[in-house]
């Protein structure tokens, strides 16, 4: 892009931010939590409310939560530390991580060489996902999420370009957010073998096992609860002739994917390598497939949100394999697609504007 482009792109940034903004809505806590059904809200202000201590063998903390104390920890001593709610606090911490997000886009077009079109439609993939921005803009308790967001991107990025040593960065400092962190560590683990990379392998094996313990331990520290291992194989046990029950948790999933059938529009890139390729895909399988198995009695509506945590490696990889130059000349079709993009992020549970509230549907 040359500099009149670069400006473009940035008005063009500025805008989405806000229309986002202006066409979110905003809760108080005990709405997010008890109106909203966001119950997970609960055990992150546990966390944050006890620093500068950590809760121990708390009965209210979820085990999985605990386990993710790190973003709660650090909002609730900053928090004590400034005397401001700790509300106010996930806020600032969410909308740091949005911009955060919005940069390391930015970055991944310059150094990628995309042109403004194109830029403009990996931007807007990325940031009218109801289930990114605008979903923590309307609960900012979750900042962590939004921070592995921007993991999976940089991460995405690390497997691309092979930045083996920022990649070993991003999945350690992962684990601390999500356990989703393993479906990166298996990925990079799968490449750094094919590739003969022996030392990072090493490396990276010896340090998320040290972390992963870590986090294991302490998270048995914080809540007296077990950890709902039994997700991992839900499906199993699900009654299949409530059919139409399990239809409708697949259907969901597709709420937060479908605007990728662009890929449909392009024509694959021979240029890309195929265990870069293969390394991404299998990263984002192995997210999809965490809140599948636990089946609609497991996940429930989470499905979605569980399920889009790989979105950002998903559009990186369809970016890196298809070539969208045609779609990119019809002018028509392109500038309808970025519309459409922008009536996509209006979830209705998210934003103020309820012209889909009519499409809500749980698997119940």
């Amino acid at each position: 892009m040359n500099k009149n482009q670069i400006q473009i792109f940035y008005l063009y940034i500025i805008f989405c931010f806000i229309f986002i903004i202006t066409t979110t809505e905003y809760l108080s806590l005990e709405d997010i939590i008890y109106t909203a059904g966001q119950t997970d809200a609960i055990s992150y202000s546990e966390i944050a409310k006890y620093a500068p201590e950590l809760p121990y063998k708390n009965e209210v903390i979820i085990q999985h939560v605990a386990q993710r104390f790190l973003i709660p920890y650090l909002v609730g001593n900053i928090s004590k530390i400034f005397e401001i709610d700790f509300f106010i606090i996930f806020k600032i911490f969410t909308i740091f991580f949005i911009f955060f997000y919005s940069l390391i886009i930015t970055f991944i077009c310059k150094n990628l060489k995309f042109n403004l079109n194109l830029s403009i439609l990996f931007f807007s993939i990325l940031f009218f996902n109801p289930y990114i921005v605008r979903n923590h803009l309307f609960q900012p308790v979750q900042a962590h999420d939004m921070l592995f967001f921007c993991f999976g991107l940089i991460f995405g990025y690390t497997i691309l370009k092979r930045k083996f040593t920022l990649n070993i960065f991003i999945i350690l400092f992962s684990v601390y957010l999500r356990q989703t962190s393993i479906a990166m560590f298996i990925a990079s683990v799968f490449l750094l073998i094919k590739e003969k990379k022996y030392k990072y392998f090493i490396i990276l094996f010896f340090l998320y096992l040290i972390s992963l313990t870590f986090t294991i331990k302490l998270g048995n520290y914080i809540s007296i609860k077990k950890f709902p291992i039994h997700l991992a194989y839900g499906i199993f046990f699900y009654d299949f002739s409530q059919y139409i029950k399990l239809i409708k948790f697949f259907l969901l999933t597709a709420v937060a994917f479908f605007p990728l059938l662009i890929v449909f529009f392009g024509k694959l890139n021979l240029k890309f390598k195929n265990y870069t390729s293969i390394s991404l895909f299998a990263c984002c399988i192995l997210m999809i497939g965490q809140p599948l198995a636990a089946g609609p009695d497991g996940s429930i509506g989470n499905v979605v949100r569980i399920a889009n945590l790989c979105f950002p490696i998903l559009v990186l990889l369809i970016f890196y394999v298809i070539d969208f130059k045609k779609f990119l000349q019809n002018k028509i079709l392109y500038y309808t697609y970025i519309l459409g993009l922008f009536f996509w992020s209006m979830h209705p549970t998210f934003s103020n504007i309820k012209i889909f509230s009519i499409l809500r549907f749980y698997p119940h």
